[in-house]
């Protein structure tokens, strides 16, 4: 929803596709810079990383994984069964995956992973600022999101009260979870650091200071979706 001169606007088509596509891309860049970092990345990518190093089995297979799950734990919780929710949080998830990858395999490729610890510090948190602007664009476009960012939009507005902090720190915290879960096994922590920190604790306060200054015209409309 558009609000402008004290009206609200509906988006049209033409208008979603095109936030959707840039909030997608900034989020898949953001998480493909803090990986390529190795100074921390965002709880739940942090957390596939873990189980895929605990496992051995590729990254992308957990981080679909959870997408998979995560979106029929979506219907749950919003208490309505939508399949066009549904498989739009499926494909945003796998779309992501396979982006997340490439902009890491990149930014790897490149040499990020190999500069001084004091360079790759302000990289990682950059990346971490850009997912946050990227989830608050989405979320307010409430068209096809991430299964874990719809999930945010479900704890933020149905259980918190519109509190972006609460929803966004009780989703990371099952990411965290995870990730000791995977611990358990491997005995070996990995993609976890000041990054993952900053998200922790500050991710949700990056998405309400994005819903007040970037894009600001663009608000919040019906979240429980179309």
């Amino acid at each position: 929803m558009y609000y402008i001169d004290g009206q609200f606007y509906q988006l049209g088509l033409k208008q979603k596709i095109s936030f959707f596509v840039i909030s997608l891309i900034v989020n898949s860049f953001g998480n493909g810079l803090s990986v390529a970092s190795s100074m921390g990345s965002a709880p739940w990518t942090a957390s596939a990383a873990n189980l895929s190093n605990a496992s051995g089995l590729p990254i992308g297979i957990f981080l679909a994984l959870v997408a998979i799950s995560v979106a029929f734990l979506n219907m749950f919780l919003a208490m309505n069964f939508n399949w066009t929710r549904l498989i739009g949080n499926i494909i945003f998830g796998l779309s992501f995956s396979f982006l997340v990858s490439f902009f890491a395999n990149y930014f790897v490729s490149i040499g990020i992973h190999s500069l001084a610890w004091w360079l790759r510090i302000p990289i990682d948190f950059f990346g971490i600022w850009t997912i946050g602007v990227a989830i608050s664009i989405y979320q307010r476009v409430n068209w096809i999101l991430h299964p874990l960012d719809d999930l945010t939009n479900i704890l933020r507005f149905d259980y918190f009260h519109g509190n972006a902090s609460t929803a966004q720190m009780s989703n990371f915290a099952a990411a965290i979870g995870l990730s000791i879960f995977a611990f358990i096994f491997s005995h070996q922590f990995v993609a976890l650091g000041i990054g993952t920190v900053l998200s922790f604790f500050f991710q949700g306060r990056n998405i309400a200071w994005s819903d007040k200054y970037i894009f600001k015209h663009l608000v919040h409309g019906d979240v429980r979706g179309n």
